[in-house]
């Protein structure tokens, strides 16, 4: 099970989270893609890099993705009816 443990953080420090969470990240997946084969999604490509460098392009994914149309609408609420 794991806890949680409440920190006191002054604004800028919550500011600066986000950056953390990200470079904390590229160093996991730099360290990860280090020892191991990793597989991730680039320029609409599944790409497979392998622990010596090479990088193996897997599939093309661009079809995958599709465009949602936006239908712009007005949204009103409705009227509520008085019954007398």
């Amino acid at each position: 099970m794991t806890a949680f443990t409440h920190m006191q953080m002054t604004m800028q420090e919550e500011d600066n989270l986000p950056n953390l969470a990200v470079q904390a990240f590229r160093d996991a997946f730099k360290q990860a893609s280090e020892s191991s084969a990793v597989v991730f999604t680039k320029d609409h490509q599944l790409i497979e890099k392998l622990p010596s460098g090479k990088i193996n392009v897997i599939k093309d994914i661009s079809m995958a993705y599709t465009r949602i149309t936006v239908d712009q609408k007005v949204l009103k609420p409705k009227r509520k009816q008085v019954v007398i």
